[in-house]
């Protein structure tokens, strides 16, 4: 029977049926969707379960991070002091990029989880900001290598990733090197409330899901709230 990282969130778990071990996975959506605090809730669901967890930042502090994941009840600040949780920050901003550089920060990621190679579960959140300077050779080999990373020691690797920055064929190249793929959306309903929307369009060696998408609200001390179909008008 195939392991899976349940999220401790009872309607996104019903909804995918947990994240496979081992797998790779892409969670891709626009700005605000919700594709972080995802994340964050599968950081917790794998903290709970037993697993070590590296999450690279490239979009918030240690301090940050850890504050917004116990505001929406990911209490995961004893888990960070007992290295169960290891968070590294990667400055991207301010630096002049190019294609030499974006090259060089991929090879060092890259060398940092396989030399740490400690933790079961990888986060990198988000890689947006260093792909869009890289080359597309660059990118995939960076994404293939992570592919075999997963496969030969057997660990979940998730990475967050904005599509506004790629053309649709090297989304498409992305994808198929991916075991999971889910995107975030976000639209406004008639009465201008903002409505976020999840949908599992593969997710390899997941349990059954009873669905392939859901609507869903952040809300403070809870995180993800699955929405009912027929309170979602659109």
């Amino acid at each position: 029977m195939e392991k899976v990282i349940l999220l401790q969130n009872a309607e996104i778990d019903r909804i995918m049926g947990g994240v496979p071990i081992p797998s790779m996975n892409l969670i891709e959506g626009e700005n605000d969707t919700g594709k972080s605090v995802f994340v964050q809730h599968l950081t917790w669901g794998a903290l709970n379960a037993g697993y070590t967890v590296r999450y690279i930042t490239t979009e918030s502090t240690v301090k940050a991070l850890i504050e917004q994941m116990e505001s929406l009840a990911l209490p995961v600040r004893s888990h960070f002091i007992r290295g169960f949780l290891r968070i590294t920050n990667l400055h991207v901003k301010g630096i002049s990029w190019d294609k030499t550089v974006a090259q060089n920060y991929l090879l060092v990621m890259l060398n940092f989880i396989r030399k740490k190679g400690d933790a079961d579960v990888v986060i990198i959140d988000s890689l947006t900001y260093i792909a869009t300077h890289a080359t597309e050779e660059d990118l995939l080999s960076f994404l293939s290598e992570l592919r075999n990373y997963v496969d030969s020691r057997k660990r979940v690797v998730v990475i967050t990733l904005h599509p506004y920055a790629f053309s649709n064929d090297l989304l498409i190249r992305i994808r198929s090197i991916c075991d999971g793929h889910i995107v975030f959306s976000v639209r406004t309903s008639p009465n201008k409330e903002i409505i976020r929307g999840l949908e599992v369009k593969k997710l390899k060696g997941a349990k059954k899901a009873v669905d392939n998408m859901a609507f869903f609200k952040v809300e403070p001390n809870f995180g993800i709230k699955i929405m009912p179909f027929s309170a979602v008008k659109v």
